[in-house]
């Protein structure tokens, strides 16, 4: 999300944000819906459609689709496709799991073994040993890595031998987005589509921006829902996707570690690592940015010169590498200092408040009514006038006015957010923010005492507001919260030096 001028800022997370009024035009208006608890992420659907009836239809439809794929590829599920795969050495497969074996393989050989849908064996020993031995791990790698399975293309029989069990999540998620994009496209008077599963994004059709669909790509490194965006793309018919550190990430302190495996070592790939990747489909911008995680910078190189209209960037600490030809639709951001009167001495110091969000309980159920409550946590001083906006959460921008507290006095700055981010996959149900004391016009303000909102309301009615008062005067790290309940979730505040 960003501002509506297209220059940086500093403007709230939105799963998804609130959508400026269209013009009246043929392709219709955009409506945004959100379930927080979908393939163990989140998603995001707009849809550019000729009334809401087309685009809840759309969404219905992208949902129907997703929860037809997810009996295909979760492997969690006893009962799904691909763990009946894993269980038997030959399989008559779908034309879905057909299509991502065959992906994932082509994808392996492109990629030298960089990206690699044979890797359920290493996963589940790293799931049942924290500390397994490295030369082991190698050992058992290499075996994978060598191993032989047959793919029928006129039967759609897969052959494996038992050291390969497949665990496609790598590229299944965007094989999924795709299919979900190409649903929605298909449902009578929609003209456009962005559909973003956990980050990973596929647009198609008119978007709301000159036919192009705007999408804001976060501080790579940062593991903040709201963290500032490093620059935007302007998408038509392309997706994008983004690996990298994130959330699901394993340990704490200097021993964490990534959650993608180097294929060919059996090993994490370094963490402090984060690339995103542009390309025609969301499975390929999936398997590209997967690829560019692992590989050494020239060999990466090597792999995108060989892949037309692809492109992909990699962040790490020390910079950032580019990879593949320039995109035409790409703006970087130049990182911006706070304005004002000069940012206090507390928040230079690398204290900020850390707060994370959980979701009703209840509303984890899975519904196809997308019914879950309208969220918005923000900050105003202890008069209650408005500092910054940290999260909103909900479908759309009327709805919001049912947190009428917030709306009242921030409802001239609502059409200035869009959506649309790609980042590394988030956990279903949880929403990590942080406030740095900078306020929503990008100045500092001082230390001292401020207010922490939440306000959620529900269309089938019902609105609570509840607030924390905190002090954040002194270089001294707290914790403080609002305990969970039915209707509006739960806050948990922490004041660090970072």
């Amino acid at each position: 999300m960003f501002p509506a001028d297209g220059q940086p800022g500093l403007p709230p997370a939105e799963v998804p944000s609130p959508v400026r009024e269209m013009a009246a035009s043929s392709a219709g208006s955009v409506f945004l819906f959100h379930d927080p608890c979908v393939l163990g992420t989140r998603l995001n659907v707009a849809v550019r459609a000729a009334g809401q009836a087309e685009a809840f239809a759309a969404a219905c439809a992208v949902r129907a689709e997703i929860d037809r794929l997810d009996a295909v590829f979760n492997w969690r599920e006893g009962t799904s496709e691909i763990s009946r795969l894993n269980r038997a050495g030959r399989f008559a497969a779908s034309s879905d799991l057909f299509a991502v074996v065959e992906a994932a393989e082509r994808w392996r050989e492109l990629s030298g073994g960089a990206v690699s849908g044979r890797l359920g064996v290493l996963l589940e020993h790293w799931r049942r040993n924290a500390a397994p031995d490295r030369g082991d791990m190698a050992v058992l790698a290499s075996a994978i890595g060598a191993a032989e399975i047959g793919l029928n293309t006129q039967t759609r029989m897969i052959t494996r031998p038992d050291v390969v069990r497949f665990d496609l999540d790598a590229i299944a998620k965007g094989y999924i987005v795709d299919r979900a994009t190409e649903a929605a496209m298909g449902v009578a008077g929609v003209a456009g589509a962005m559909i973003d599963i956990g980050g990973d994004i596929r647009c198609a059709g008119e978007g709301p921006d000159g036919g192009r669909w705007r999408i804001g790509l976060p501080q790579p490194l940062s593991l903040f829902d709201n963290a500032p965006l490093a620059g935007e793309f302007e998408l038509t018919d392309a997706a994008v996707a983004t690996s990298g550190c994130g959330p699901r990430d394993v340990g704490a302190g200097a021993s964490v570690r990534s959650a993608t495996l180097d294929p060919r070592t059996g090993w994490p790939v370094t963490h402090q690592r984060s690339a995103t990747a542009i390309a025609p489909s969301a499975m390929a911008a999936d398997a590209l940015a997967t690829a560019m995680l692992v590989m050494a910078p020239a060999n990466a190189r090597d792999l995108v010169a060989r892949l037309p209209g692809m492109t992909a960037r990699v962040t790490q600490p020390d910079g950032v590498q580019r990879f593949g030809s320039a995109q035409p639709h790409w703006i970087e951001y130049t990182p911006q200092q706070p304005q004002g009167q000069g940012a206090p001495s507390l928040w230079k110091q690398g204290w900020h408040a850390n707060i994370t969000f959980e979701a009703p309980p209840k509303d984890m159920r899975r519904e196809i009514a997308f019914r879950s409550p309208y969220v918005v946590i923000w900050v105003s001083d202890m008069d209650n006038k408005p500092v910054r906006t940290l999260l909103l959460i909900g479908r759309y921008k009327e709805w919001h006015e049912g947190n009428h507290i917030w709306w009242r006095q921030n409802r001239a700055k609502v059409d200035s957010y869009f959506a649309g981010r790609s980042m590394s996959t988030r956990g279903s149900g949880t929403y990590k923010v942080y406030w740095d004391g900078i306020d929503d016009a990008g100045g500092s303000v001082p230390a001292g005492k401020y207010r922490i909102h939440v306000e959620t309301s529900r269309e089938s009615g019902g609105h609570e507001h509840r607030v924390l008062d905190l002090d954040f005067s002194r270089p001294k790290a707290f914790e403080a919260e609002l305990p969970i309940n039915a209707k509006s979730g739960g806050l948990l505040v922490s004041f660090e030096k970072f």
